[in-house]
């Protein structure tokens, strides 16, 4: 709004009051930045822009609180043993701890507070809520979650198999029960995982097949007492690398809504 141009319509005859274009130019401030205020809001809550308190409010009219209640494997007491106790978390005698097979699963609130995740979020969301439940959007949904390798390896019988493509971090597998709420897929069908190598063991476009896994380093050259064969350097000499079969394709539920 231009002020100036506003206050050279008053009559020539109030020109000479300056208290009075005081407060004419007052008024006109105090609304100049309303408009501006208004023009602005658009942009404060666009989807792609939007920060804080805009998009929390954007995910409410959305269906879709920053809030959400998870399941959690509670402590229990005794000792990390290795590989095998992975995801579980022990605690001595003086924490609070149960006995194993006591009490396996409880719940917890998780809140997005990362604005760039819940955007994620909301940008899937919005799939959902206009019921475009075809594969191709469905790919585009986990493809914003985990990037461009990420993709729906099988379908149908009345599921889905989506693959992230790549290990997830410690973040994302907090959230691994949140993500299947805002997929877009029809009532009835159900979502499972995939976590292994993108390309399953398979036949056909897509699948891997005996040999197409990852190469592994090969075996070290035995003399005939079974002793390794070293170079000048005292490394062993190692025979080429193996290729390993694809991964079998694990469908893993995630259990979106109980424990």
């Amino acid at each position: 709004m231009d002020i100036e141009a506003r206050v050279d319509k008053v009559l020539t005859r109030y020109r000479e009051s300056p208290k009075l274009l005081h407060v004419v130019r007052t008024y006109l401030r105090q609304v100049a930045e309303i408009g501006q205020a208004l023009e602005a809001l658009p942009t404060a809550f666009d989807i792609d822009s939007a920060t804080g308190d805009q998009l929390t409010l954007l995910g409410k009219r959305l269906g879709f609180p920053r809030l959400h209640c998870v399941c959690e494997i509670q402590p229990i007491f005794g000792f990390d043993c290795g590989p095998d106790a992975r995801n579980l978390t022990f605690l001595g005698f003086c924490t609070d701890a149960n006995w194993q097979g006591c009490v396996d699963i409880g719940v917890t609130d998780i809140s997005i507070d990362d604005d760039e995740v819940y955007r994620k979020f909301l940008k899937v969301r919005r799939y959902q809520m206009l019921a475009l439940f075809d594969l191709a959007t469905l790919n585009d949904s986990v493809k914003t979650f985990w990037g461009d390798q990420a993709k729906v390896i099988d379908h149908g019988r009345g599921r889905v198999v989506i693959a992230p493509g790549r290990p997830l971090t410690t973040d994302e597998e907090f959230l691994i029960q949140v993500y299947p709420r805002v997929l877009p897929v029809g009532l009835g069908i159900q979502i499972r995982f995939h976590f292994g190598a993108l390309r399953a063991f398979g036949f056909g476009e897509g699948w891997g097949g005996f040999c197409d896994g990852e190469a592994v380093d090969g075996l070290p050259l035995l003399t005939e007492s079974d002793e390794e064969i070293l170079t000048d350097g005292d490394e062993p000499i190692l025979t080429d690398n193996l290729g390993i079969g694809s991964d079998w394709m694990c469908e893993i539920d995630v259990r979106p809504y109980d424990c």
